[in-house]
């Protein structure tokens, strides 16, 4: 007898519904200030937000596209560094300045 079970999901459903809620809502990219506010209004961590974002994009499903316009590769070396000191503090949101869409939307390239 064969089992089609499927794998546990690689990142957060939860969160992974409610961005793409959000980007659809919206109908353009996220920026870090949106997903601080929604961290805030969900009372979740936004490292957990940047976490789904991050293996989302390392799967192919979103990206990051930089302040001056250009995709950025994301990989786990990326991710791991992000997580080197533990949880993420505003300096370190300093860099994500970016935004983060989904990919084969509107505004991916």
């Amino acid at each position: 007898m064969q089992y089609n079970i499927s794998p546990e999901p690689l990142w957060d459903e939860g969160l992974s519904s409610f961005l793409l809620g959000e980007y659809q809502k919206r109908q353009s990219p996220l920026t870090i200030d949106e997903l601080q506010a929604f961290a805030n209004e969900q009372a979740v961590r936004i490292g957990d937000i940047l976490e789904t974002l991050f293996l989302m994009a390392l799967y192919g499903e979103w990206r990051y596209t930089a302040a001056d316009g250009k995709d950025l590769k994301l990989d786990e070396e990326a991710l791991n560094s992000l997580y080197a000191k533990g949880r993420l503090g505003p300096d370190d949101l300093v860099d994500f300045n970016g935004v983060w869409s989904p990919v084969g939307s509107d505004h991916s390239n």
